[in-house]
């Protein structure tokens, strides 16, 4: 192999001095944000600066929206954005330094509401008047959203919490047994939102204030009538606290239960004509169902206690097999109180949560900016994650309200290559900006994407 020698033929030379930017296709994100409200929700809703000085508030925003949507996993990145002199004509200001980045992240913390965190065990500080004006922000987004795709009345939501790695030594140990945060979201399966979200340390179990932060989902909605169900693993197995209360607001939902040796015994009593079968599973497993006659002790005994449905599952080798080392029947169980539903179709209904929440923590952690935490706040850190949180939802606005439809299941990734990194030029004539691209690029997804933008009825902010 010859050395010296490019074989790719090209010699590189600085000296491009026109407002060129490499990120001409995410115009169409900013023109979403802006024309959606969520601008104003960040002016409005977040704690008023100190000095008029430096970027607005909903300015603040949308470079962090900015940063995420185009790949930028830590503050360091903000550099780069920085640098594109056309990014800075296009949205009329240079987005913050690094340092400038890390210290408005900074002022979501307060250490005072951290005083009560203990010596051992699990803490969830209060939000801060900052974090409370992110919610905001999503909250506009949100109702955005609702306004211009009209997705519907039905809302499930899904509630999940997932680990996230660390290498921060204040970090805590999680129940797996190594350093990290296990942040907890709600999405609203039918559309793919993200409704509430919380940031907590590793050893905040799943379960603790599982009925705020749903309840907070729902209230995020805009007003109106909406059919609301609830699906979740056994982290909202509480009969009296979590599912009492669902139930009582007219709430359908589906649990897993935890397999109390009450439950284990009366799973193991019922006859096998009980049993119906379900579906083969890998190395020739079977899956079956059956209903359960349980109800549970409550701690507090009510004559009108809601009576819940208990659904059976049986994972056990197909007949005939010999059972390999360690290897033999598997049971778990549903709750719920939706009583009309067959049992099958319940429990596949139950079981398509793994298939939205997952997906969203995949995006959030892989593909947007929650896979790593820039700070060893806890306030900052939230406010990360919540920023990732407003990014996704308005991707989702976009792919729904903008883009073509071969784009509606695009991960961020994908948007990145096919939409946003673009090189165009900003001109500036007669008090009017131009951005020049290619013509396909106009003709095939900015121009009619904006029009749609443009045309789209937000609501009021």
């Amino acid at each position: 192999m010859s050395r010296g020698k490019s074989r790719l033929g090209v010699s590189y030379a600085g000296g491009l001095s026109e407002e060129s930017t490499a990120f001409a296709g995410v115009g169409l994100l900013v023109e979403l944000y802006r024309q959606s409200g969520a601008s104003e929700a960040g002016e409005q809703a977040l704690p008023k600066k100190r000095s008029p000085k430096g970027l607005r508030q909903g300015e603040m925003v949308e470079s962090f929206v900015l940063l995420s949507a185009l790949g930028g996993e830590s503050l360091e990145d903000m550099e780069r954005l920085r640098q594109d002199q056309g990014l800075a004509a296009l949205l009329g200001y240079t987005p913050p330094a690094p340092e400038t980045a890390r210290q408005w992240l900074d002022r979501f913390h307060d250490e005072e509401a951290m005083a009560g965190r203990p010596e051992q065990g699990s803490f969830l500080p209060p939000e801060s008047a900052g974090l409370a004006g992110l919610r905001a922000v999503n909250q506009r987004v949100v109702s955005a959203y609702v306004h211009a795709v009209r997705p519907g009345k039905e809302v499930t939501l899904d509630v999940d919490a997932h680990l996230v790695e660390s290498a921060k030594a204040d970090a805590k140990v999680c129940y797996e047994g190594y350093r990290a945060y296990q942040p907890m979201e709600v999405v609203w399966a039918e559309t793919g939102l993200v409704l509430a979200d919380e940031f907590r340390e590793g050893n905040v179990p799943a379960s603790k204030d599982i009925r705020r932060l749903v309840d907070a989902a729902a209230e995020s909605l805009p007003s109106g009538e909406w059919t609301v169900r609830v699906r979740s693993d056994a982290a909202a197995y509480e009969p009296e606290g979590v599912l009492d209360h669902w139930h009582g607001r007219g709430w359908e939902f589906a649990v897993s239960a935890d397999m109390s040796p009450q439950l284990r015994a009366a799973i193991e009593a019922l006859p096998e004509e009980a049993w119906h079968p379900w579906k083969r599973e890998s190395r020739g497993m079977v899956r079956e169902w059956a209903e359960v006659p349980y109800v549970p002790s409550r701690a507090h005994e009510k004559k009108d206690a809601p009576v819940y449905r208990y659904l059976a599952i049986r994972v056990r080798p197909q007949q005939g097999r010999l059972l390999e080392e360690g290897e033999g029947v598997r049971r778990f169980a549903v709750v719920t109180n939706r009583w009309e539903m067959e049992g099958e179709a319940l429990l596949e209904w139950h079981r398509g949560k793994a298939g939205t929440i997952e997906h969203i923590h995949h995006i959030l952690v892989s593909e947007l900016g929650a896979g790593v935490y820039p700070s060893g706040k806890h306030g900052a850190n939230a406010a990360w994650l919540r920023l990732q949180v407003v990014t996704h939802n308005l991707l989702q606005a976009l792919k729904a309200v903008a883009l073509p439809p071969e784009y509606a299941h695009a991960y961020p990734k994908r948007l990145r290559f096919a939409v946003f990194t673009h090189i165009g030029q900003v001109v500036r004539h007669a008090g009017s900006t131009l951005l020049r691209v290619l013509r396909s690029l106009v003709e095939t997804l900015l121009r009619p994407g904006q029009r749609r933008v443009l045309a789209a009825d937000w609501g009021s902010g």
